[in-house]
């Protein structure tokens, strides 16, 4: 899957939450003009994900424990 079918997956899931909570015909085209908005933000996010740090659970740092001496 390339960026731009991931931006019409991402557009298309970005409409079918607008249209969750109802959609009049008069916003229609403002709605989709806003959801490959969202969609191009969400391709900006996926790439600047990468530049941090990892996170996760590769992130995690293990911490060793003091056994108790009984």
């Amino acid at each position: 899957m390339n960026d731009e079918d991931l931006r019409d997956l991402f557009a298309g899931l970005a409409m079918q939450g607008f249209a969750s909570h109802g959609i009049h015909m008069d916003v229609i085209n403002r709605a989709a003009t806003n959801a490959y908005a969202l969609a191009d933000a969400m391709i900006e996010a996926k790439y600047a994900a990468k530049e941090l740090p990892d996170e996760g659970i590769a992130g995690v740092v293990k911490k060793s424990r003091k056994s108790k001496s009984v």
